[in-house]
Formats: C-alpha cells, structure tokens, sequence
C-alpha cells in the first residue's frame, strides 16, 4: 500500500528531500500509534478503509525518562486542529501551568490505495517535573475526551477554549465533558449550540454556585434549560398566539459551612412572552411557589435567568428549601407540578406607562358644595370622597374631600392626621369654611391626600389592588374621625361585603384561586347584582368556571362544548369561546328574549388566553329556562 505525503510547497532540491523526511517521520509515528502496519499490507483494503473511518482520532501516550512526555495524534484533517493541539497540549495539559514544548510536529498525508481523504498526524513533546505525572494521570481520560470533541470540530475546538479561557476549574471542565458526552450520544436532540448556553450559564454562575453542586447536577441544569427552549420553540411554531410554560423539578443535597448537606428543590421554568412590556424576574418566580409552598425560600445565589434570548423566550433557575431545612414530600411536588405552570400562564407581569392627569380643581369644588348639602344637623357624621389620584413607583396616591361640623372639642386637621397609622401618609392642601348648621356651627372642608405603598397592594398577578387600598384608606378614616360616611363608596362597600362572603364561602379554593375570583366577581352584570345575589348563585358559578378551565387545560374536546347545569330555580351555562365572533351573537339573542335584568346575570372574562361567557337564569319556569338552553346551544351550532 503506497504512502503519499502532503507537503508545503518547497523550492528546487530541497523539496525533495524534505519530503522524503517528512514521509518517513509519518512512516514511524504510525507504527507508534496504529496498532497494525498498514504499509505492509497486514489488513485488507476493506478492513483497513474501516478500520480508519471507525476508530479516529487516535491518541498514543508515551514517557521518556519520566522529564518527557510524548503525546501522538491521528485524525481526519481538518483546519486548525494543529493549532487546538499546540494549545491544548502546551496550555491545559495540566490546570493553571503553562508547560515548555519543546517538539512539535504536524503534518497532512493521504493513503492513495484506501481514500482520497486527506489524514493530519501529530507529535508533542513537553518537559515534565517530577509532580506533574501525578496530575496528568488523573486528569488523562478528560484531557482525551476534550481532544477528541475538538480535533473533530473547530466549533467545539473553540467553545472549548472559551470555556478554558472562563476558568480552569476542575469541575466546569468536567461539565464539559459531560455535555460533550451527550452531544455524542444523542446528536439529534442535543446540537452544537448547547456549547453556547453552557458558556453563557458558567459565566453567569458564581464560583460559590459551581463548588456547592455536583457537576452531574449543573450538567442537568444545562441540558435541561436547552431542551426547555427547544420545546418551547416548537410550541410556539404550532401556535404562536398561546402561553406555553414548561416546568421542570430537581431535587439535590447542598454542602453547608460545616460539610452537612441540606435538601433542596431546584425549579426550572421556561415560558414565552405574548406582548413586548412583559416581565419575569426572580421575584415573580418565589411568589409564585411561595403560593403552594408557604414555607419555601428561595437559595442564595441560585438563581440563574437566560436574558441574552432576543426571543419572546424566557429560561430561568431557581433552588428552593424549608425554612425548617425539611425535605419535600411527594403530595408537595404533586401539587406543584399540577398548579404551577396554571398559576404562571395566568400571572405574567405587563408594564404599564404612568399616567399624566392634572387635578380637576372644578369637580373638588363641586364636590365640596354636595358634601355640604349631606351636613343638616350638628351631630351629623363627617361626610367623605374618595378618588384614586395617581401611582408612582413607590405610593398610590388617594384624593379625600372631608366635611365635618366643627364642634368645640374638634382637634384642628393637622393634629388629628398625626396619629394616622405608619402605613399612611397624609399631605394636607386646604381647609375651609363653607357654611354653618344653626347659625353657629362651622361646616369644614378638608381636602388632602392619602399615601399608601403601591408593593402592599400587589395581586398574584402583579396588579396594583386599588380597591383594598381604598378600603384601608376609609377604615384609617373611621378610626381617626370615630365614624365617617363614604359618600361615593356605598356600592364599593355592598360589593366588598359580597365579595369576602363568597370566597368564605369557597374555603381553600377561593383561596387558591384569589386573582380569578376577583376577575370573575367584578366582571359581572349587572354589576349591582353582586351585592344583592345570593352568595349559593355566585358560588355555582364559580365553580363551574373552575371545571371548565381545567377541562380546557386537558381537552381532548369539540370547540363548541359548554358546560350547563339545572336546578329547581335556576339554570346556569358557561361557555369556552374560541371564536370571539360568538359572543356578540349569543348576546345578542339573548337580548331578543327581553329577559329582566334581576332574572339574568352574566360575566364574560379571558383566563389562560381562553375567552368565557357565563350566564345564570334566575327563573324557575322550566319552559323559558329550556328556551334560554336552546337559543345558547344553537347559537353555537
């Protein structure tokens, strides 16, 4: 079997000659290095085109008088890997120490009879102290696993030196084998760009994260994340107007400061993003588990966010414990693995831009002189306005008007608001005299603003709850003035009674599901009949609702499926609607009925991108109730 030798072109004689050294050299490493003579024809041609195609690249080790080490590489040629060899050899043979090479030798050749494709061998020689055999050892099936990935691709070859260049430390570089390993194994699902996000983690992680886990567990935090964003995109692709959420749970041991290990659960969550002012941080991630796991805190310096993504994706890390240190039990995990990812879909912040609106001095005016009119008697209560102002970053901000006879044991405003609670700040801006009650009592008008901490008011669903916040203001009121009447809040306070009956009603439901019942709560009409209602009515429906988004969640159904149910005095139908068209001509032939609005109650809300219609007919005749059915059903149709 001929052996051709590819050289650098040379001049005249020497050409030659060189040539002629440079082909016995190749002739000699690979007796060295291949375990038969290729030469000398000791394989068939089809045994050895296999045999060469099979088993490169080939590394041989060797030590010369235990100074030297000799390090020999066979592989399929390919641009640079001279280059990779030089500085994997020279500068990563042994961590954090550069060693003297003193021979390299690197040369391209081709076997005619077996391939046309061309081969690279290569030869370094380094200088070794006594310690450093020891190190090189242990360190030996790494080092040839390293190679291996890049000698057969510059774009590993590269990622592997990014990754030397981030650090040199013992455990990111067995990361990389690890993942190196599954790029090998499964290439279909893992591809080279997981090399990228490893690097992009490993940067992003601090040292204190890397020396306190397992390098299998960091190597499945990374594979993981990449398979989530794979998924994603793939969700997206088929229906790109949806939240997707895919959640992952891991369960792992930490080492403490004093060598003991504490259990901990690391949470991986990947979404997509429906609008450009959406946000996901760390902090809406904690809220989000702290709902099912009240005792749960999240891990110092766990948490790990993929924010280079200029996609609508969104990857993220976290690690939770107990505060007692406790394990997780499986009902735990269940619960998390089933509500979660509902909780999330639901529950994604949108930012909104602040609102510039000056105050309207005429309405405060003509508020003042209403006000006055309520003020007949001298032991009247203190009669009060109440409107939301403004937010800012930190305060709501809440306009009051006060009007109040003054009697001579009164404290003067000023006073009065210094002993408000710490959680309220109030910033008076007028006091007036507006009239008087009997020819001697002053009538005064106070009109001051109430400031409150937006962050307290926050729903699971980061909204800003202006309805509490104005409760608390007009309790802080009752307190500081005895009594007061909320003149423009008498509906708010029937709705808000209503409203906490109900979800005392519900028990741990209405609890785990506070944002959706306060969405359904106010979304329904005619709205004065939330406070009139029977809280059974209202609580039926809510339930309805809560089985038809889960039916919704794992559907297997029709499009025009709904959900109905009859009682002696009542028929209650809820709708999912994935054709919004439907909804304006179901109401609309409902409208034709000429139903009474006290009979007829109706919400229409969106919950995880699914639009529903929900109806209660408060009639126990039992022939319009079967016409209410059927005008619902063929309007589906």
């Amino acid at each position: 079997m001929k052996l051709k030798v590819d050289l650098l072109d040379f001049e005249n004689d020497i050409e030659h000659k060189d040539s002629f050294l440079h082909e016995k050299a190749v002739h000699n490493l690979l007796k060295k290095i291949l375990p038969y003579d290729l030469s000398t024809q000791q394989l068939s041609l089809k045994k050895a085109k296999m045999f060469l195609s099979e088993s490169l690249p080939i590394i041989k080790w060797s030590y010369v008088d235990d100074k030297k080490l000799c390090l020999v590489l066979l592989c399929k040629q390919r641009k640079n890997a001279s280059n990779f060899f030089y500085d994997m050899v020279s500068r990563y043979l042994i961590f954090k120490k550069t060693l003297n090479m003193e021979l390299f030798f690197s040369v391209d050749f081709s076997f005619d009879e077996i391939s046309n494709e061309k081969y690279t061998i290569m030869q370094a020689v380094v200088s070794l102290e006594e310690e450093d055999i020891k190190l090189i050892e242990n360190d030996k099936r790494n080092f040839e696993t390293e190679i291996r990935l890049g000698i057969v691709s510059e774009f590993h070859a590269n990622r592997i030196r990014e990754f030397k260049g981030l650090s040199n430390d013992r455990k990111t570089a067995l990361v990389q084998e690890k993942i190196g390993s599954l790029i090998q194994k499964r290439p279909k699902e893992f591809g080279k760009n997981i090399f990228s996000e490893m690097q992009q983690f490993l940067i992003m992680s601090r040292d204190e994260f890397k020396s306190q886990r397992d390098y299998h567990h960091i190597s499945r935090i990374i594979s993981i994340l990449y398979m989530i964003r794979k998924m994603l995109k793939q969700s997206i692709d088929a229906f790109p107007d949806k939240r997707h959420v895919i959640l992952k749970f891991l369960k792992t041991k930490l080492k403490k400061s004093d060598n003991s290990e504490k259990t901990v659960l690391g949470v991986l969550v990947g979404l997509n993003f429906l609008k450009e002012n959406e946000v996901f941080e760390k902090k809406h991630l904690i809220k989000a588990i702290k709902n099912y796991l009240p005792s749960a805190k999240a891990v110092e310096s766990s948490f790990f966010m993929d924010k280079v993504t200029k996609n609508s994706i969104r990857t993220c890390y976290i690690e939770v414990e107990k505060e007692n240190e406790g394990d997780f039990t499986f009902e735990e995990l269940k619960d998390l693995k089933q509500q979660l990812p509902i909780f999330l879909k639901g529950n994604i912040e949108t930012l909104i831009h602040p609102i510039f609106m000056p105050r309207n001095e005429e309405e405060i005016v003509k508020n003042m002189v209403v006000l006055s009119h309520q003020l007949k008697y001298v032991h009247d209560i203190p009669q009060v306005i109440i409107s939301f102002d403004k937010q800012t970053d930190l305060d709501l901000d809440f306009s009051v008007i006060l009007l109040r006879v003054l009697r001579p044991s009164d404290s003067i405003i000023k006073d009065i608001v210094k002993n408000a609670s710490s959680k309220f700040r109030f910033i008076v801006d007028r006091v007036k005299k507006v009239g008087v009650v009997r020819r001697k009592y002053l009538k005064e008008a106070s009109v001051f603003r109430v400031l409150l901490r937006s962050k307290d008011y926050l729903r699971s669903d980061h909204s800003v709850d202006i309805n509490k916040a104005r409760l608390d203001v007009i309790n802080e009121l009752n307190r500081l003035f005895s009594e007061v009447r909320d003149y423009n809040g008498g509906m708010i306070y029937k709705q808000n009674e209503a409203f906490q009956s109900l979800k005392s009603n519900l028990g741990q439901i209405g609890d785990q599901n506070d944002s959706l019942l306060e969405k359904f709560f106010y979304s329904i009409s005619p709205a004065e009949m939330t406070a009139i209602i029977k809280i059974d009515i209202l609580k039926s429906l809510f339930l309805m609702l809560i089985n038809a988004i889960k039916r919704e969640e794992t559907r297997i159904k029709k499009y025009d499926d709904f959900l109905f149910k009859f009682e002696p005095k009542h028929a209650y139908i809820l709708i999912p609607i994935h054709n919004k068209d439907k909804i304006k001509i179901i109401k609309e032939k409902i409208e034709c009925l000429n139903i009474l609005s006290s009979e007829l109650i109706s919400f229409n809300l969106t919950s995880l991108e699914t639009p529903y219609l929900g109806y209660a007919y408060l009639n126990e005749d039992k022939n319009k109730q079967k016409i209410f059915f059927d005008i619902i059903q063929n309007s589906l149709k």
